[in-house]
């Protein structure tokens, strides 16, 4: 990336956390963050459609970042602990960061490009665990394809995970990352989890 498209998406990235601190994303405008950016709105429109795409881009570039460090984890902890026990702190660490964003976003689940891009991250992460680890999955169903099956299993996993985290933003304060965590954990399937 060049110099000056750097500066321009680093100028986004700020103006889109600041405005979606400030209020709901439905309530930012493309001119918002343009005036926000110091740009244009042809300059905005070369990056995102609309703020909430640009949020959702913003937000799922941290959140590649905060899930890239969990990318190869074990099928067994060798513990009582899942092998998801540190990336879902670092998922929900990130989402309590950015609280205030996350719930302006919110009417009353996510919006949907916001919630897109943390289903899919999710999703993703569990993929690769699957992929790496194909041993730790139930049986297959008899007529169920072999790819659908393990597309079906992570599309659970990561919805539930998403919903979970949208209850946690609804309903207070986020302050026991920790239990929030074991919580989301406690709910999945024992498969998923591997613990000894």
């Amino acid at each position: 990336m060049d110099p000056r498209q750097a500066r321009t998406r680093r100028a986004l990235r700020e103006a889109i956390h600041t405005l979606a601190t400030e209020r709901r994303i439905d309530q930012v405008t493309v001119a918002d963050v343009a005036r926000a950016a110091g740009i244009t709105r042809d300059t905005f429109y070369r990056h995102a459609p609309t703020p909430v795409h640009l949020l959702a881009d913003v937000l799922g570039e941290e959140l590649d970042d905060t899930l890239r460090a969990h990318v190869d984890l074990p099928a067994e902890s060798g513990s009582e602990l899942s092998v998801f026990d540190e990336s879902e702190r670092d998922l929900l660490r990130h989402v309590a960061e950015h609280a205030t964003i996350y719930r302006n976003a919110m009417q009353p689940r996510l919006v949907g490009p916001l919630r897109d891009a943390l289903t899919e991250r999710i999703e993703a992460a569990l993929r690769h665990h699957l992929d790496r680890h194909p041993q730790i999955a139930p049986p297959r169903e008899e007529g169920v394809d072999p790819e659908r099956h393990v597309r079906m299993l992570v599309a659970y996993a990561g919805a539930g995970t998403v919903a979970a985290i949208e209850e946690w933003l609804r309903t207070g304060e986020l302050d026991d990352i920790d239990a929030a965590a074991r919580t989301v954990i406690a709910a999945s399937p024992a498969w998923w989890l591997g613990r000894r």
